[in-house]
Order: structure tokens, then sequence, then C-alpha cells
């Protein structure tokens, strides 16, 4: 069985947002796996440290919970809603304090985020301009997560959808993306 940690990183609790994981979910449950959310809204941190600097803050208990659920992870899956081409602070402040690149030696609130054997998927969900954007240019300038976070932190492979939002729940749109986010759910255990 692999383990599997959903982290919801949607500030606003959408019902889309929810609908997308319960579909991934439902994927890992046919492939034996087993599930654990993390919502990072849900969490009690500053998310405003001042970095970098030498030493670091300790993590309050909420960052220290969430860092024992990274640690018994096998596969992260993060749902992001991307507004206006920019993560919000909250969830830029969760991946900061908890996978900080170049912590010092001397700290000694040093953590271990070394995440060696892992593997993570993204799943955006971008607003409508920004999909748009991406349409057109397969460019993306909202992956900070996967190459400064996830892949420095020795997590891979790194895999990334990219989806426009989810106006409707049972239109052709959603439910092609529902299939889809089970198939994933599924062949991202193997």
């Amino acid at each position: 069985m692999k383990n599997v940690l959903l982290i919801n990183g949607d500030l606003f609790k959408t019902a889309s947002t929810d609908f997308l994981m319960d579909a991934y979910r439902a994927g890992v449950y046919q492939a034996d796996g087993i599930v654990h959310d993390l919502k990072i809204v849900d969490l009690l941190f500053n998310y405003n440290i001042k970095l970098p600097s030498i030493y670091s803050s300790p993590l309050e208990i909420d960052l220290q919970d969430a860092l024992r659920e990274l640690h018994w992870a096998k596969h992260i899956v993060l749902f992001c809603p991307v507004y206006r081409s920019y993560i919000p602070s909250k969830i830029r402040g969760f991946f900061d304090r908890l996978f900080l690149s170049n912590q010092s030696n001397l700290d000694p609130n040093r953590i271990d985020n070394n995440f060696y054997g892992k593997s993570a998927r993204i799943v955006s969900i971008l607003d409508n301009e920004l999909f748009h954007e991406y349409s057109q240019f397969k460019k993306t300038n909202f992956m900070s997560i996967k190459k400064d976070v996830f892949e420095r932190c020795h997590i891979s492979p790194v895999r990334t959808s990219a989806m426009g939002e989810l106006h409707n729940l049972k239109n052709s749109y959603s439910e092609k993306w529902a299939e889809k986010l089970a198939r994933f759910g599924r062949i991202d255990l193997l």
C-alpha cells in the first residue's frame, strides 16, 4: 500500500476543489492506497516570517503535524487554485516554512525536510485569464512550487496538471477532469 497526502491549497474551500480531491481519492482507493488530507487554510501558523535568516523560528504545532504527514506520505498531491497569476501568501508561507532549502547547520530549529524517495503531483486550477494565457503559450509563471520547492527538496518525479476553473460540477468539462484525476490517482501509485 502507498501512503498519499492530499494537500488542499484552496483558501476559500470551494466545492470544486473538494470535487477534484474526491475524484483523485477514489482512484487511490481503487489502487489500494491510504489517503490523508491536509487543508492549509485550517492551519494556524505565521506565514510572514522574515526570510532568510541564520536562525528560523520554531515550527508551530500545526506545522509540526503537517511535517509529520509529509514524512508519512510516499506521494504528495497539491490542489492549488491560482488567481491572477499568483499563489496566495498563506500557501507560499506554508511551503517557505516546511520546505526551506537553505537552513543553517547552526540553527537549533532546523527541520528535516529531506524528502528523497517521494513523488508528487500538482493540480493547478487556473482562473479564466491565466488559463487562456496558459492555453496559448504553454508557459507558466505559477510552477515555482514544482521547481523551487518540491524538486529542490529531492521529490521526484513531480507531475503537473493545469486546468481551468470548474464553474459547474455537472458538465462534461468537470466530468472529464474527474475521470482524469481518478486515473491519475491509480497510476501515480504504480
